[in-house]
């Protein structure tokens, strides 16, 4: 994730890299938050951060159990900008004490807050992300601010009917989204079930579909198929809704 969001990201403009222009606009301005201009000195830096810089993981299950000092490796690469992780679905808590997964909107009625430290603080919704949209929580939306990630989410899977919901958010929220799959196959099922959606034309490709630089190094095996192997995070790609530019009439 950081690795795209860093001014000295691998991943470069085309054609000499995935990014496509509506992705070097879309990374321009959250850059613009984690580099914000120097022009009026260190007032105006903190001027322009109003809110802590949201990153949304929809559809989180092995995130949920990551410790709090993996997320703190934000606060090293951009130490001038707090954030807020954003874990969101039905297994985006890990309860460890019983080791399973669990809602904290049914324990406590309302999403579990770890605050790790000043500047890293994790939200765990176990909600379905149209369900948080459509409550309006989550609102206002702002591409300067907000971007999402979907691991491995599977659009064509039996999971289609929630992200058949889940996409009309993301594209109306105007934030950069970024999908992983496990492999070169996997990521060209999930880029055809976009281009092949009824909300296709609103969407804009940010970053075509291609290799991971900082995807798994493990080996693992397909549990139904175990002649198929497999890399979490092999391969990367991102989209966003369509922006419409004012035509002069």
């Amino acid at each position: 994730m950081a690795a795209i969001l860093h001014r000295f990201s691998p991943y470069a403009f085309e054609p000499k890299g995935p990014v496509t222009l509506e992705g070097l606009r879309s990374l321009s301005a959250l850059r613009y938050t984690l580099y914000p201009p120097y022009a009026k000195g260190r007032e105006s830096e903190n001027a322009f951060k109003e809110r802590p810089m949201r990153i949304f993981i929809v559809g989180a299950m092995m995130e949920s159990m990551l410790p709090g000092f993996v997320w703190k490796q934000f606060g090293y690469l951009f130490p001038t900008t707090k954030f807020e992780i954003h874990l969101i679905g039905p297994e985006s808590y890990f309860d460890n004490t019983n080791r399973v997964f669990s809602s904290p909107e049914q324990q406590h009625g309302r999403p579990l807050v770890e605050n790790y430290d000043h500047q890293i603080s994790i939200f765990h919704h176990g909600k379905f992300f149209h369900e948080i949209y459509d409550t309006g929580d989550l609102f206002p939306f702002d591409p300067y601010l907000d971007v999402f990630f979907l691991f491995h989410p599977g659009f064509s899977t039996a999971d289609s009917v929630h992200w058949n919901k889940t996409l009309k958010g993301l594209l109306e929220s105007k934030c950069a989204v970024y999908v992983s799959g496990y492999h070169e196959v996997d990521m060209k099922r999930e880029y055809d079930w976009l281009m092949n959606h009824e909300l296709k034309d609103e969407i804009d490709i940010l970053m075509k579909p291609g290799a991971n630089r900082f995807g798994c190094t493990k080996l693992d095996l397909v549990d139904i198929n175990p002649t198929e192997i497999y890399q979490a995070n092999s391969d990367i790609m991102g989209f966003r809704g369509k922006r419409y530019h004012a035509i002069k009439a």
